[in-house]
């Protein structure tokens, strides 16, 4: 679970570098899609942050089962 929380975050970090870029219009064409908009970029990477944590926290070493 540790490598895929670890691509998960990964992925988030990635999108979210992408909602600064798109905020900022850093580049004048759209990277993808113009209807990918910031408030799209930070909403994937807010899911797949939280899906990162999800999987983190569902790993339980201890092994109380």
């Amino acid at each position: 679970m540790g490598i895929l929380a670890a691509i998960l975050g990964g992925v988030g970090a990635v999108c979210a570098a992408l909602g600064i870029v798109v905020a900022l219009d850093v580049v004048e064409e759209p990277i993808i899609h113009e209807n990918f908009t910031w408030g799209f970029w930070f909403g994937l990477a807010m899911v797949l942050l939280l899906g990162a944590i999800a999987c983190l926290a569902g790993n339980n070493p201890g092994g109380n089962d």
